[in-house]
């Protein structure tokens, strides 16, 4: 399997859309070839090879793309991402994850708006794989998610977990206004305690699962601890369209 690096070159004055930056079709490409790959940008089409170096390694156990450099300008990284494994060792611009299929991508900074969301007019969001932000993240995240698992190791804007269909989304700090709104099932999981809608969401009783112990021991997190597990609530909701979503947090 290969290893690809992408070595941002400089600082980018245009935001560019790497939607089309597909792990799985670049596996079996070399360099040259990924180097000639357009990407739009703000200010008209690039190619990789204008923005990034690029380098190629055989012998990964699984498809990887590491992503070096400042990435706030770069939208889109990991659109549609099933196989293998991308990791950004920056921030990033909006739209990282979008669509997430399978797989894993992991940001080693802060993430923009629309993390895992929908691009355009695509009624689904995130529909499976792991998407790991070890920073903060914008608004939107997780917006009509579907199935997967999304854990934010700082805070999250307004509107997470938006019309949520199912899923899993795990932060550890604080969150804006609006979350939850419309969610008809999945998770959300926070570190510390946030307040909800009263009238969409059931007032919080103790939660208790024998599932607790395997999201211990198989997090991709290290923020649910047992101390954390230990005194979780749940409230259940959005009750305004009948949803049976969960949300976890800590007592008071």
């Amino acid at each position: 399997m290969s290893q690809i690096h992408l070595r941002l070159r400089s600082e980018l004055s245009a935001k560019v859309d790497a939607a089309s930056i597909r792990l799985d079709e670049w596996a079996s490409k070399s360099a040259k070839e990924i180097e000639r790959v357009s990407l739009p940008s703000s200010t008209g089409s690039v190619t990789v090879g204008d923005c990034f170096s690029v380098s190629v390694q055989s012998g990964s156990e699984m498809p990887r793309l590491v992503l070096e450099g400042c990435l706030k300008s770069v939208t889109g990284i990991g659109f549609q991402h099933k196989v293998g494994e991308i990791v950004c060792e920056s921030n990033v611009g909006d739209y990282a994850g979008s669509c997430l299929l399978g797989g894993r991508m992991i940001v080693r900074g802060d993430a923009g708006d629309h993390l895992g969301g929908p691009i355009g007019s695509r009624g689904v969001g995130m529909n499976g794989g792991q998407l790991i932000v070890e920073g903060s993240a914008g608004d939107d995240a997780g917006h009509r998610m579907r199935r997967g698992e999304i854990w934010i190791g700082g805070d999250v804007g307004d509107q997470l977990a938006g019309w949520m269909v199912a899923g899993t989304i795990g932060v550890k700090g604080d969150a804006g206004e609006q979350i939850a709104y419309g969610m008809r099932r999945g998770t959300l999981i926070f570190g510390s305690r946030v307040a909800l809608d009263e009238r969409r969401f059931s007032k919080p009783i103790p939660f208790r699962s024998a599932y607790l112990g395997l999201l211990e021991r198989g997090a991709a997190t290290n923020w649910l601890h047992a101390d954390l597990l230990d005194r979780l609530e749940v409230c259940r909701g959005d009750r305004n369209i009948d949803g049976r979503g969960e949300v976890w947090m800590p007592r008071g």
